[in-house]
């Protein structure tokens, strides 16, 4: 499977992301395609199973989630639909308050 890799795009985030980089909760966020254009993001990891991003990644400082199954409610809900744990995501993580 290649990679997918978006390209002169800012990661786009919804309502619920907004707020808790405004608090200064979420550091990173979990995509299916690789935003590596955007100046906000520091680093990108290779693909890691939903399952360990719930367990190491959904608190403040990284997700901004109060808890690993707030995180599943909050994916659920972009992909309007159950989203197994085994799913791959990419993390990207930097400071998204604004635009370097």
């Amino acid at each position: 499977m290649s990679e997918e890799i978006v390209r002169n795009e800012l990661l786009p985030f919804n309502d619920w992301s907004e707020e808790r980089i405004a608090q200064g909760r979420k550091k990173c966020t979990s995509r299916t395609k690789k935003y590596v254009d955007d100046p906000r993001v520091d680093f990108i990891t290779e693909k890691i199973p939903l399952k360990f991003i719930k367990k190491y990644f959904y608190g403040d400082g990284f997700e901004g989630a109060d808890s690993p199954e707030e995180l599943q409610r909050v994916i659920n809900g972009i992909f309007r639909k159950e989203v197994s744990e085994d799913r791959g995501f990419y993390v990207h993580f930097g400071d998204f308050k604004e635009e370097k």
